[in-house]
């Protein structure tokens, strides 16, 4: 942990070094849901809560007439949900009945394309880091075998779910939003940004091949795809670094 914040501030100290920086808060709602991959033998139902939230705090470097910057953000989001699942085949197959709380702080490293001067429109191509910080899980996990004899069983769940939920993310997370003024050097904005946990490319024989985060692997396949679309509403603060001598 010192490490990773040793390394957060090696990234921003020079961000705030010169020009002017923007300092702020953000919160807002999440909707997201998962795409199941093209697998007859992998079914899954989701029920999600719809009470997903985000907040955050930022820090923006705000050189003048450059419409690039540099951008930084710490959020941490909160999100619920359920899932029954079944796989295999025909020689044994899996069942799970998970109910999930999952808490995330993310580190979101945002090169910032800024236009205007009073209205300010704005996008990033961001890119982000993930751990999960705090979880929930309950629910059953149900397996069966053919064999003499057969092989079955439930396994019940009711704690963390550290082993059953990835521990690390990265990804990308592009971004757009508008900025107005609302109070001399304070700010309010509206941000709408977009992730996908799980990125699909082909091979030259024709195969995909997954690449990062294997969101569902604990209830069934590595290839399920979380989406996310998140509605935020802020407010920045504009901090001069060079400031008139008064005489």
């Amino acid at each position: 942990m010192k490490i990773c914040t040793t390394y957060i501030l090696l990234i921003i100290l020079p961000v705030i070094s010169h020009g002017q920086t923007q300092i702020g808060f953000k919160a807002g709602y999440i909707y997201y849901w998962f795409a199941n991959p093209d697998n007859e033998h992998f079914i899954a139902n989701y029920d999600y809560s719809h009470n997903a939230y985000s907040v955050a705090v930022m820090v923006r470097q705000k050189i003048p007439k450059s419409i690039i910057n540099l951008g930084f953000e710490i959020e941490y989001t909160n999100r619920s949900f359920s899932v029954k699942s079944s796989w295999g085949g025909l020689g044994g197959g899996q069942n799970a009945n998970f109910s999930y709380s999952i808490g995330n702080l993310y580190l979101h490293i945002q090169p910032q394309f800024t236009f205007g001067r009073n209205v300010k429109f704005y996008f990033y191509p961001g890119i982000y880091f993930g751990t999960l910080l705090n979880s929930k899980l309950t629910g059953s996990l149900s397996y069966w075998q053919m064999g003499n004899p057969p092989n079955n069983g439930t396994k019940l769940l009711d704690g963390s779910a550290k082993d059953y939920y990835p521990n690390f993310e990265f990804g990308l997370y592009p971004g757009i939003g508008l900025e107005f003024p609302l109070y001399k050097n304070l700010n309010i904005l509206f941000d709408y940004s977009f992730t996908m946990t799980y990125l699909s490319f082909g091979s030259s024989d024709g195969s995909d091949q997954s690449y990062f985060l294997p969101i569902g692997s604990s209830w069934g396949s590595d290839k399920v795809k979380m989406l996310n679309m998140n509605l935020e509403i802020g407010v920045v603060y504009y901090i001069s670094k060079t400031q008139k001598v008064q005489k």
